[in-house]
Protein backbone atom coordinates (compact mmCIF):
# COMPACT_ATOMS: atom_id res chain seq x y z
CA UNK A 1 0.00 0.00 0.00
CA UNK A 2 2.88 2.94 0.99
CA UNK A 3 4.43 1.61 -2.48
CA UNK A 4 0.89 2.47 -4.11
CA UNK A 5 0.94 6.06 -1.93
CA UNK A 6 4.26 6.17 -3.27
CA UNK A 7 3.80 6.02 -6.88
CA UNK A 8 0.97 8.08 -7.08
CA UNK A 9 2.81 10.94 -5.21
CA UNK A 10 5.61 10.77 -7.45
CA UNK A 11 3.39 10.76 -10.74
CA UNK A 12 1.69 14.04 -9.32
CA UNK A 13 5.22 15.77 -9.03
CA UNK A 14 5.83 14.96 -12.81
CA UNK A 15 3.06 16.23 -14.17
CA UNK A 16 3.68 19.64 -16.04
CA UNK A 17 2.40 22.86 -14.63
CA UNK A 18 -0.53 24.10 -16.08
CA UNK A 19 -1.13 28.11 -16.13
CA UNK A 20 -3.64 30.09 -17.70
CA UNK A 21 -5.21 29.15 -20.60
CA UNK A 22 -3.11 30.39 -24.08
CA UNK A 23 -4.20 33.70 -25.37
CA UNK A 24 -5.92 32.04 -28.63
CA UNK A 25 -7.99 29.83 -26.47
CA UNK A 26 -11.95 30.86 -27.27
CA UNK A 27 -13.47 32.98 -24.24
CA UNK A 28 -15.87 31.29 -21.92
CA UNK A 29 -19.23 32.83 -22.20
CA UNK A 30 -21.56 31.35 -19.39
CA UNK A 31 -25.03 30.63 -20.71
CA UNK A 32 -26.77 33.11 -18.30
CA UNK A 33 -24.34 36.30 -19.71
CA UNK A 34 -25.66 39.76 -20.16
CA UNK A 35 -27.23 40.11 -24.39
CA UNK A 36 -25.42 42.73 -26.21
CA UNK A 37 -25.54 46.60 -24.89
CA UNK A 38 -28.62 48.25 -26.41
CA UNK A 39 -29.11 51.93 -25.55
CA UNK A 40 -31.73 53.97 -25.76
CA UNK A 41 -31.08 55.26 -29.20
CA UNK A 42 -32.53 51.75 -30.45
CA UNK A 43 -36.13 52.35 -28.94
CA UNK A 44 -36.76 53.93 -32.29
CA UNK A 45 -36.51 50.95 -34.38
CA UNK A 46 -37.53 48.25 -32.06
CA UNK A 47 -41.91 47.27 -32.90
CA UNK A 48 -42.69 47.74 -35.99
CA UNK A 49 -42.02 45.68 -39.13
CA UNK A 50 -39.58 47.31 -41.50
CA UNK A 51 -40.14 46.34 -45.28
CA UNK A 52 -37.63 47.00 -47.68
CA UNK A 53 -37.82 49.82 -50.28
CA UNK A 54 -34.20 49.86 -52.04
CA UNK A 55 -30.48 49.55 -51.67
CA UNK A 56 -28.55 53.04 -53.30
CA UNK A 57 -25.67 52.17 -54.00
CA UNK A 58 -23.42 55.34 -55.02
CA UNK A 59 -23.05 55.58 -58.72
CA UNK A 60 -24.90 52.81 -59.47
CA UNK A 61 -28.67 52.29 -60.15
CA UNK A 62 -30.41 51.65 -57.32
CA UNK A 63 -31.69 47.86 -56.26
CA UNK A 64 -35.48 48.38 -55.82
CA UNK A 65 -37.39 45.58 -53.57
CA UNK A 66 -39.51 43.98 -56.25
CA UNK A 67 -42.17 42.49 -52.89
CA UNK A 68 -41.03 44.56 -50.45
CA UNK A 69 -43.43 42.40 -48.17
CA UNK A 70 -41.31 39.49 -48.68
CA UNK A 71 -38.17 41.49 -47.25
CA UNK A 72 -38.35 42.80 -44.19
CA UNK A 73 -36.92 43.19 -40.44
CA UNK A 74 -38.08 42.99 -37.07
CA UNK A 75 -36.58 44.71 -33.92
CA UNK A 76 -36.56 43.02 -30.52
CA UNK A 77 -36.30 45.21 -27.83
CA UNK A 78 -33.08 42.61 -26.44
CA UNK A 79 -30.79 42.55 -29.11
CA UNK A 80 -32.42 40.32 -31.39
CA UNK A 81 -33.79 40.74 -35.09
CA UNK A 82 -36.00 38.62 -37.34
CA UNK A 83 -35.48 38.41 -40.88
CA UNK A 84 -37.57 37.56 -43.81
CA UNK A 85 -35.45 37.28 -46.99
CA UNK A 86 -37.79 36.37 -49.67
CA UNK A 87 -38.62 32.67 -48.96
CA UNK A 88 -36.66 32.37 -45.79
CA UNK A 89 -37.09 33.51 -42.58
CA UNK A 90 -34.77 33.59 -39.71
CA UNK A 91 -33.06 35.67 -36.77
CA UNK A 92 -30.12 37.00 -35.04
CA UNK A 93 -28.73 39.40 -33.04
CA UNK A 94 -27.98 43.04 -32.91
CA UNK A 95 -26.28 45.72 -30.84
CA UNK A 96 -26.66 49.82 -31.14
CA UNK A 97 -24.56 52.37 -29.61
CA UNK A 98 -26.17 55.78 -30.70
CA UNK A 99 -26.46 55.98 -34.39
CA UNK A 100 -23.88 52.59 -35.02
CA UNK A 101 -25.36 49.17 -35.49
CA UNK A 102 -24.25 46.01 -36.03
CA UNK A 103 -25.60 42.76 -37.06
CA UNK A 104 -23.98 39.53 -35.22
CA UNK A 105 -24.78 36.34 -37.17
CA UNK A 106 -28.32 35.62 -38.53
CA UNK A 107 -29.87 32.03 -38.79
CA UNK A 108 -31.87 31.66 -41.29
CA UNK A 109 -33.62 28.51 -43.28
CA UNK A 110 -32.18 27.65 -46.48
CA UNK A 111 -35.32 26.96 -48.63
CA UNK A 112 -34.55 27.47 -52.50
CA UNK A 113 -36.41 30.77 -53.45
CA UNK A 114 -37.30 31.12 -57.51
CA UNK A 115 -35.04 32.66 -59.11
CA UNK A 116 -35.90 36.05 -59.71
CA UNK A 117 -35.92 35.88 -55.75
CA UNK A 118 -33.40 39.55 -54.65
CA UNK A 119 -32.76 37.52 -51.21
CA UNK A 120 -28.90 37.67 -51.81
CA UNK A 121 -28.90 40.90 -52.57
CA UNK A 122 -31.24 41.94 -49.68
CA UNK A 123 -28.88 40.19 -47.11
CA UNK A 124 -25.87 40.81 -48.82
CA UNK A 125 -26.69 44.28 -48.32
CA UNK A 126 -27.73 43.91 -44.07
CA UNK A 127 -24.68 42.47 -42.90
CA UNK A 128 -22.28 45.15 -44.37
CA UNK A 129 -24.52 47.85 -42.26
CA UNK A 130 -22.49 50.34 -40.26
CA UNK A 131 -24.93 52.81 -39.34
CA UNK A 132 -28.79 53.81 -38.89
CA UNK A 133 -30.99 57.06 -38.99
CA UNK A 134 -34.65 58.08 -39.44
CA UNK A 135 -35.76 59.68 -42.31
CA UNK A 136 -38.88 61.11 -42.67
CA UNK A 137 -40.21 57.63 -40.76
CA UNK A 138 -38.15 55.26 -43.11
CA UNK A 139 -35.59 53.25 -41.62
CA UNK A 140 -32.05 53.89 -43.22
CA UNK A 141 -29.38 51.82 -43.09
CA UNK A 142 -25.74 52.58 -44.15
CA UNK A 143 -23.54 50.08 -45.39
CA UNK A 144 -19.96 49.79 -44.91
CA UNK A 145 -18.91 50.92 -48.55
CA UNK A 146 -21.51 54.20 -48.28
CA UNK A 147 -24.45 52.27 -49.92
CA UNK A 148 -27.94 52.89 -47.70
CA UNK A 149 -30.68 49.94 -47.33
CA UNK A 150 -34.16 52.09 -46.84
CA UNK A 151 -37.08 50.62 -45.36
CA UNK A 152 -40.78 51.70 -44.34
CA UNK A 153 -42.72 51.24 -41.40
CA UNK A 154 -45.78 48.43 -42.05
CA UNK A 155 -48.64 50.66 -41.45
Amino acid sequence: MACVLSLAATGCQNMPQTGPAPATAPAYVPANALPPVITAASDAIVGPVWQWQRTYLGSAPAIVASAPERYSLSFDGGGRVNVRADCNRGSGSYEVDDTRIKFGAIALTRMACLPASQDAEFLRSLVQATAYTLDRGELVLTLADGAAMRFKPVP
